[in-house]
């Protein structure tokens, strides 16, 4: 009865921070009884350009951010969507500086699984590259290169040590038709005079010796008996920046609000799991609420630390609820994603400019009274570099993505189904996690237990490649982004969406002539 009475005063303390909040906002509040208030999308809002003095956006523009005790390089988080995120998209954001949320799979078993094989992850190197005995001939060696297009070749003994290196690039200008049928060990360059580097070196050496270390391009890897276990290249580390926490590749979670999601939550932290997010489409309500302590209670018990994020939430009081009850980070976003139909078949939404802006001035608000004052993250309608500053420029310290990332090689839609033709082009599948094929296949607690009636659709979207291929461009327009309004940084930006003059408005005709420009 108790817990029931305090529970009770909760809401009512929530209900009346809540209130002020909006009375603050919002002080002509009586005309909004008759007349709805006017909210914006990210689409519709732009960052004013102010002068920006010296600053060189490729140079002096840094995209870090944190998510409490975690520090990402860049602030961009996979959704987690079964067309989106699996081992292969979290692994490809570990690499690139943020984080990939592994999505709830109907076995846990496979969840954490994708878990470890990210955790244990050594960013850039090539496990299983082509190679050749000593006493292959030259023939096989340019096969290989005309096949694959290596370059480099270890070669390993029968047992695996390894022996040398051909670069076919240095040979293949003296190699003839009548010389096909000599030996490999002939022309590699023996171990003796190659780089090497053990197994168990960690990554930032190996970063620094190929990157400073003279005529160090490539390096091979090696076991404690010289056994061949991969071999790392220079050019990969100059796209990539990896995010680690205490020394160990960050991968994040998702979890619903049974008590198996504890049990899913335990042995994911255990497997490597440094964020676990309660992944709900209605935050402010008692279940979320109960997880989130459940989680505070399970990383006291655990005694490893994980960053809790939970949501996802549209306004101050179930922010100030998540607060509360011990979220990190909460997830503002309901009703504004690209293929999420909730606002339209249950009429219930917010626009994410508009809730992004509420929950920066809630939490504003929290901190000078000296409360729980969480981090947030933008979940929904972020579809690339400029939706994605506009986001972090109203107060969020980071976007999670799924439409702007699912046309990439590594997200699960691809891995699944492949590329889709149509109207010649390359396309692949998007779904959205409500909508009625996600909900027929799953059996989450979060959409299949009683649920029915879907609250999203599916479509297709262009097929961009490997991530490495494109996202650096992205970031790089983010950058410029930030460089317009003449900060260098992320706290700085933060700062600059608090000056009342920060954004702009385009009217829906200006916003459409931007998408489909008439020229």
């Amino acid at each position: 009865m108790q817990n029931n009475k305090e529970e009770g005063q909760n809401m009512e303390n929530w209900r009346k921070m809540s209130q002020k909040i909006y009375s603050e906002l919002y002080p002509d509040t009586p005309r909004y009884i008759v007349n709805p208030m006017v909210g914006y999308s990210l689409k519709e809002i732009r960052i004013r350009p102010v002068d920006s003095g010296n600053i060189r956006p490729t140079k002096d523009v840094f995209l870090k951010t944190s998510l409490n005790e975690i520090e990402l390089n860049i602030p961009l988080m996979s959704a987690p969507m079964d067309t989106v995120t699996g081992y292969e998209m979290a692994r490809a954001m570990f690499q690139l500086g943020g984080v990939g949320i592994i999505y709830r799979h109907n076995d846990p078993a496979v969840q954490i699984d994708w878990i470890k094989a990210v955790f244990e992850t050594k960013p850039c190197l090539v496990k299983n590259p082509k190679t050749v005995f000593p006493h292959d001939t030259l023939a096989k060696v340019w096969d290989i290169l005309e096949k694959y297009d290596f370059s480099t070749i270890p070669v390993v003994s029968e047992r695996g040590l390894l022996e040398g290196i051909v670069f076919t690039r240095d040979i293949a200008f003296q190699i003839s038709p009548e010389r096909m049928q000599e030996r490999v060990g002939k022309w590699m360059l023996p171990i003796e005079d190659l780089k090497v580097e053990k197994s168990s070196t960690d990554y930032k050496k190996i970063k620094e010796r190929l990157l400073h270390e003279p005529n160090c391009s490539t390096l091979p890897i090696v076991d404690d008996e010289g056994i061949f276990q991969g071999i790392y290249f220079m050019k990969d580390f100059l796209s990539i920046d990896p995010s680690f926490f205490n020394g160990n590749p960050v991968v994040g979670m998702a979890i619903g609000v049974g008590e198996d999601d504890l049990e899913r939550a335990t042995a994911g932290v255990l497997a490597g799991a440094s964020i676990v997010v309660i992944d709900s489409s209605h935050g402010a309500c008692d279940a979320v609420a109960n997880q989130t302590k459940n989680l505070v209670t399970l990383r006291e018990k655990l005694g490893k630390y994980f960053v809790i994020v939970a949501g996802n939430i549209a306004d101050p009081g179930g922010y100030f609820r998540l607060a509360e009850a011990g979220a990190d980070v909460v997830k503002v976003g309901i009703g504004s994603g690209s293929i999420c139909t909730t606002s339209v078949v249950t009429g219930a939404g917010m626009p994410m400019f508009m809730a992004l802006r509420e929950i920066n001035f809630a939490r504003m608000k929290s901190k000078k009274l000296g409360l729980p004052s969480p981090q947030f993250v933008a979940d929904g309608g972020i579809d690339g570099p400029g939706t994605a500053v506009i986001a972090l420029a109203a107060g969020a310290n980071a976007v999670m993505a799924g439409n702007w990332l699912v046309g990439a090689q590594e997200s699960l839609s691809f891995q699944r189904w492949g590329k889709i033709e149509k109207d010649g082009k390359e396309m692949v599948r998007y779904r959205g996690m409500a909508s009625l094929s996600a909900i027929k296949e799953r059996s989450s607690y979060r959409y299949s237990e009683g649920k029915t009636a879907p609250e999203g659709v599916e479509g297709l979207v262009p097929f961009k490649g490997p991530l490495s291929t494109w996202i650096n461009k992205d970031l790089e327009q983010m950058k410029d982004g930030f460089g317009q309004a003449g900060c260098v940084n992320l706290s700085e930006l933060h700062e600059f969406g608090n000056w009342p003059f920060a954004f702009t408005r385009f009217t829906s005709a200006g916003v459409a002539f931007q998408i489909n420009p008439q020229i």
